[in-house]
């Protein structure tokens, strides 16, 4: 019986390349899917890619999916590259357009569609970015729901977490993260705090990326709790 495969897709926030490899999610994603289901043979892998759109990837498509004969799971998050680029509808063009591939080329597979990050403005960001993001992400909500997939709401796990306090969830650096140095938690706060602008980073942090995989991990496993196998 071949071992379950899960795929995930998706720009920055997915490929959290600035991390170190023990705290990125397709690690920590596997680890927690293998004790959920008590199945050491879960593989995950990551093919985010930092500044990408959903069309980037459809450039890449052939290419990347031959590597893959085997796809149980597909876990896909794009859209804040889309929404700049070329905006909501036609990032909904393009998202159909990749699921009707993946659908094709994977039949049986589970697929599940996930929102993106949330900002506590006015506290910890410059501008009220949710306001631009929401649209995007209910967009993404009524897709899945629309075509039978399962979503993961990345953006109201992180609202909630905020509200309850636990609102360091996104890496520092005055709105990009230093390909060479990224600040990933509150080390330097204490000169940067004050300006709000410190905060103004759209990528999670550790803190963000265990949330993410939290949220995950308990919609896959209410979902389909006799496991991911889709061939055998």
């Amino acid at each position: 019986m071949a071992s379950p495969f899960v795929l995930q897709l998706g720009d920055c926030t997915v490929a959290c390349s600035y991390m170190l490899p023990h705290q990125r999610g397709e690690v920590l994603l596997q680890q927690r899917l293998r004790e959920a289901y008590a199945d050491p043979d879960i593989t995950v892998v990551n093919e985010g890619l930092d500044g990408e759109a959903t069309e980037d990837f459809l450039k890449r498509y052939d290419r990347t999916i031959s590597r893959y004969p085997q796809i149980d799971l597909m876990i896909i998050r794009y859209g804040v590259n889309d929404r700049k680029r070329y905006g909501i509808a036609p990032f909904r063009e393009r998202l159909i357009e990749l699921c009707e591939l993946l659908e094709r080329d994977y039949p049986g597979a589970k697929f599940i569609l996930e929102t993106g990050i949330y900002v506590d403005y006015p506290a910890h960001y410059a501008f009220d970015r949710n306001a631009k993001l929401e649209p995007v992400y209910r967009m993404i909500t009524a897709l899945a729901q629309e075509r039978g997939y399962t979503v993961v709401d990345v953006f109201e796990r992180m609202k909630r977490e905020t509200e309850q306090g636990n609102w360091d969830l996104r890496a520092r650096g005055f709105g990009s993260v230093d390909e060479d140095e990224p600040v990933l938690g509150p080390a330097l706060d204490h000169l940067y705090g004050q300006d709000v602008r410190w905060f103004t980073n759209i990528h999670p942090n550790h803190r963000g990326v265990r949330a993410i995989v939290d949220e995950e991990v308990k919609v896959i496993t209410n979902t389909w709790p006799a496991g991911l196998r889709t061939t055998s």
